[in-house]
């Protein structure tokens, strides 16, 4: 029905990118802040080829998927899309999600098993970026939906309690000390971000601000006011110039070692504030004994693995017991070097790291002919690509495990490896960003018998 240039709709689907689909005049609609059987009133906000993206005016009828949502900030705040989706709700939209993105993107007709979900849907995520802004006062917080707006946070459910005291506390400090907030706009200014690290298997806390400059206003005074009204493990201060990146550049420590101590089944890992790593330790546990449980079923004692896009060394390490050999390949330096001394910490000797960009290895590795019996690989959310799908199919023998954060590019790369001699063993999603359409996959192919 037709409202003045609104049009009321059903919400039939959850699609990937958090948005409701409905349809109305032989159109497709793409709404936000919207679930499964909501019948809402919608504006259109832009049309980009045949769909049109549109925004709420009024919820004539609610799902009986909805619940009230628990944080003020919601919906506001773009950190969580699906707050007030109940979660069993959730977990089928997002398997749903895996098998459309697979049949829709890459052609493939594939069994996806029931998704694991967290034991934690609050407080389960091990590291927060927040944001620093300005607005006749000092704000701290995290990005409002569909901009680059900075919301003030006072409280964050799927952050670890101890982060909302902390940040709180920071942002008073800095307030108070009236320290230099960094502009994007004219770029000027200094504080850019506050990054809160957490471990859960030692309980440790660490802090990283981030500035635009190597200098870090009042330093001396403000590490006083720091260490009398905030505890941590680590406090690191981060110098990175960069506009779209939070964690790069070099740094230096303040307070403690400056890494975070993870454990997983007795293998302990050290993490450099600038290092990536799962941010689900529940469901990081859940995925690695998943892997572990496949590998077993084989005879690996004589063969090699691959672990391309490394980070620390967690997948490298945790199998290393399995396997003749390890290499592990990972393009930044840091992650490297933490790399190489867990492996020296957990005793293990049969891994090799290299500084590289995965994709450049695996073409070097196609090149000489290089081969290995299993890779295991971890890529960014743009994923590993067609080209270097292809060519790490030709240099692996036996097996690839695949773990992608992202439906979409996933697809499209199992598509190239199938096409490259592989099959779909398995597809098994896993929760890690419960309240977010965010799912993390781990796909295991194998070689056809030819």
């Amino acid at each position: 029905m037709e409202n003045n240039g609104s049009v009321d709709v059903v919400i039939e689907k959850l699609i990937y990118g958090g948005y409701g689909l409905a349809r109305y005049n032989n159109e497709i609609y793409m709404v936000e802040n919207v679930y499964p059987q909501d019948i809402v009133r919608v504006k259109e906000k832009f049309k980009k080829k045949n769909t049109i993206f549109a925004s709420v005016e009024q919820i004539i009828k609610p799902s009986p998927y909805r619940t009230a949502s628990p944080c003020k900030h919601f919906p506001k705040c773009g950190g969580c899309q699906w707050l007030g989706l109940k979660y069993e709700q959730q977990l089928q939209a997002k398997h749903s999600i895996v098998e459309e993105q697979f049949r829709r993107i890459g052609n493939i007709e594939v069994n996806v098993s029931q998704i694991i979900e967290s034991d934690d849907s609050t407080q389960y995520r091990s590291k927060m970026e927040f944001g620093f802004s300005y607005d006749k006062k000092t704000v701290l917080g995290l990005k409002e939906a569909s901009t680059h707006n900075i919301i003030d946070i006072n409280n964050c459910i799927i952050s670890p309690a101890p982060f909302d005291k902390i940040r709180n506390t920071v942002k008073s400090i800095i307030s108070d000390m009236n320290l230099s907030v960094y502009d994007p706009e004219k770029k000027s200014g200094v504080l850019k971000h506050l990054v809160l690290r957490k471990s859960f298997s030692k309980n440790e806390t660490m802090l990283i601000f981030v500035t635009h400059t190597e200098y870090f206003p009042k330093e001396h005074e403000f590490k006083e006011e720091l260490s009398k009204k905030v505890h941590a493990d680590s406090i690191v201060h981060v110098m990175n110039t960069s506009d779209t990146v939070t964690l790069r550049g070099p740094y230096k420590t303040w307070k403690g070692e400056g890494v975070l101590r993870e454990e997983f089944d007795g293998f302990l890992f050290q993490i450099p504030p600038t290092s990536f790593f799962q941010n689900n330790y529940n469901v990081t546990h859940k995925m690695l004994n998943y892997i572990l449980k496949y590998f077993k079923t084989l005879n690996t004692a004589s063969d090699s693995l691959l672990d391309l896009y490394c980070g620390v060394g967690l997948f490298s390490i945790y199998f290393a017991p399995l396997f003749k050999t390890v290499y592990g390949v990972e393009t930044s330096k840091v992650s490297i070097k933490a790399a190489c001394s867990n492996s020296n910490i957990n005793s293990v000797r049969n891994t090799r790291f290299s500084s590289s960009k995965s994709e450049d290895f695996i073409l070097q590795s196609s090149i000489e002919s290089k081969k290995f019996s299993y890779a295991i690989i971890d890529p960014p959310r743009e994923g590993i690509g067609v080209l270097s799908a292809k060519n790490l199919a030709k240099i692996t023998e036996k097996a690839i495990v695949y773990i992608s954060c992202d439906p979409t590019t996933l697809a499209r790369d199992i598509r190239a490896f199938m096409e490259s001699g592989f099959e779909v063993l398995s597809v098994q999603p896993f929760d890690m960003f419960p309240n977010t359409y965010h799912v993390e996959t781990v796909v295991i192919l194998e070689r056809k018998n030819v």
